[in-house]
């Protein structure tokens, strides 16, 4: 749970929240076919990098045995973890129609407009996992092929014995104020009018703050100071923890690299709040899955 700073309000933020116990010490194979086996073993089960959604608009979850002998791509199913006793795992199916059951499947970016933020932690997770697996067939110290182990949380290489686990990916995400203004950039190819918090990768031997401060000045040209964290969040296009910061700038003074961004400006409080509350149409409204949205609101609310 995460707390407003001024309001005492509290939220979950989008993909994250859900109480799943990953088990990552209970993965031997004979665990794994026990809690497979479970009568309520459940599976979400993902298509092109689409994920199963009922009728209601959550997600909809089958129990595993409805996999058995059915086309499943690697890893196989991977094990999630533990809800309240009931394990849950994901698959990623070769043909859907295979499956004996009414599956409706939607992308996930969609589906997280209506999803709670549970649920979105729950298909964040196994997409995320699903996406490491693609990109990661091969051990990259002697270049074989690995194979899946613990239940998809690693995988291992046969011939060198290297293990490989899945990557996070740290980028910080950060609110640049300066008297009671916002700046807020566009990337690259985004549509007119879609305006985000500035954001960037941490690179090697980076401290948290550092980053913030490097990647304001490559990308606007401005320097920045009192670099605070705000919250984060799990970002699952493919793998990052997003690392929300707000920091001040020493000028307004803006010079863009055009080659990181489309534009930047400022924005007044209350230009950002007319947004928000419908009233507005300075830039487009971030999704209230996206980290960014969340950040603004809580400026807003300070």
């Amino acid at each position: 749970m995460m707390k407003s700073q001024n309001k005492n309000k509290t939220f979950i933020m989008p993909f994250s929240g859900d109480e799943l116990d990953h088990a990552e010490s209970r993965r031997t194979p004979e665990e794994l076919e026990f809690f497979i086996k479970q009568d309520n073993a459940q599976c979400l089960c993902i298509y092109n990098g689409s994920v199963a959604i009922n009728s209601a608009g959550g997600l909809k979850l089958i129990h595993p045995s409805k996999l058995i002998g059915k086309k499943i791509n690697d890893p196989g199913p991977i094990f999630l973890g533990i809800r309240n006793n009931t394990p849950i795992f994901s698959a990623s199916l070769v043909e859907p129609g295979e499956i004996k059951e009414d599956l409706t499947f939607e992308d996930l970016r969609k589906a997280s407009k209506f999803l709670s933020p549970q649920e979105m932690s729950v298909a964040g997770r196994a997409k995320s996992l699903l996406d490491w697996h693609i990109n990661n067939r091969f051990c990259s110290k002697c270049g074989q092929i690995t194979q899946p182990s613990s239940g998809g949380i690693k995988r291992e290489c046969n011939r060198c014995s290297t293990e490989h686990f899945p990557r996070v990916n740290p980028v910080v995400i950060m609110l640049i104020i300066s008297n009671n203004k916002v700046l807020l950039g566009r990337g690259k190819g985004w549509p007119e009018g879609a305006m985000s918090a500035l954001a960037g990768f941490i690179s090697p031997g980076e401290t948290i703050e550092e980053a913030v401060k490097r990647e304001t000045y490559e990308e606007v040209g401005i320097k920045i100071k009192n670099a605070k964290y705000i919250f984060s969040q799990p970002w699952p296009w493919p793998s990052q923890l997003m690392i929300g910061m707000i920091c001040e700038a020493e000028s307004e003074d803006l010079n863009i690299n055009t080659d990181e961004i489309e534009e930047a400006k400022w924005f007044k409080k209350d230009q950002v709040k007319a947004v928000y509350d419908n009233s507005g149409d300075h830039f487009l409204r971030l999704p209230k899955f996206t980290i960014a949205h969340h950040l603004l609101r809580n400026w807003i609310d300070s």
